[in-house]
């Protein structure tokens, strides 16, 4: 197997995935990078947490590391864009792309074993530290590391096709080689020195600025909104919205600036 291969069946099976599971056609086409699980993913335990994990915690022997971005569509990012509070349709979107992307990832794996390998994954989501607001599993961050994408002003993940979805990843003991889709040093507009700031203007509660986010008031403002929309609506606990830095924005469709 190719990452060619990989990246195709990815592809295919996001596109089949509604049908199949009589979900609502909320998904862009997909995005993929992947590594080697060499030194500097030694990084995660500088720039997270110390105990951020490594590639060989997952999988002892891993030697590729996968990361993917699902784009939402654009009628889905329009329901949840204005106003300051997220749109129930956002909010239902959360816990069914949570769904697909761990159904994508076990699917993924059990291809892998079934010629032969070995493959690892996490969660979606909510594999974090909630005292120190810090994923243990970061895959914005190995996105950044194998060339996904970049991390915006929004704190959001700006791929080749924006930065309005979700990401997974997975380890395999294959070698599928050195597969980056960005090159360029950054795709946001301020970090790039251009202007815009359009994200930190958006914010209901201002917990964005250049200098980076309030993580604390941002998950605060997350719960508040769970506890007044969401879970009157049924969803579950974990369904952790608001993303008006991520809807309306130059770069929720597309990176802004060139990716190389």
């Amino acid at each position: 197997m190719t990452f060619n291969d990989l990246s195709k069946w990815f592809i295919d099976y996001i596109a089949a995935y509604p049908e199949k599971y009589n979900q609502i056609d909320i998904w862009g086409e997909p995005v993929m990078a992947c590594a080697p699980a060499d030194i500097r993913f030694q990084r995660l335990k500088e720039i997270i947490v110390p105990d951020h994990a490594l590639p060989q915690d997952l999988l002892p022997g891993a030697r590729t590391v996968i990361v993917w971005f699902i784009p939402f569509k654009p009628h889905i990012q329009l329901d949840n864009t204005g106003g300051k509070y997220p749109s129930l349709s956002w909010g239902r979107a959360y816990p069914s792309t949570n769904d697909m992307i761990n159904r994508a990832g076990n699917s993924m794996q059990e291809m892998i074993e079934n010629i032969g390998g070995k493959a690892a994954l996490t969660p979606a989501t909510h594999n974090f530290d909630k005292k120190r607001l810090v994923s243990l599993w970061s895959h914005k961050h190995l996105g950044h590391l194998i060339g996904l994408g970049r991390y915006g002003t929004n704190c959001q993940f700006i791929t080749p096709v924006g930065c309005s979805g979700r990401m997974g990843s997975l380890v395999t003991d294959l070698d599928l080689g050195d597969h980056p889709l960005v090159t360029a040093e950054e795709l946001c507009l301020v970090k790039a020195g251009k202007k815009c700031g359009k994200c930190i203007k958006t914010c209901p509660i201002n917990a964005l600025s250049e200098k980076g986010m309030d993580r604390a008031a941002c998950y605060a403002r997350l719960r508040e909104n769970y506890h007044m929309l969401m879970k009157p609506d049924g969803l579950p606990d974990n369904t952790d919205v608001c993303a008006k830095c991520q809807v309306g924005m130059p770069c929720s469709l597309k990176s802004p600036l060139p990716i190389e």
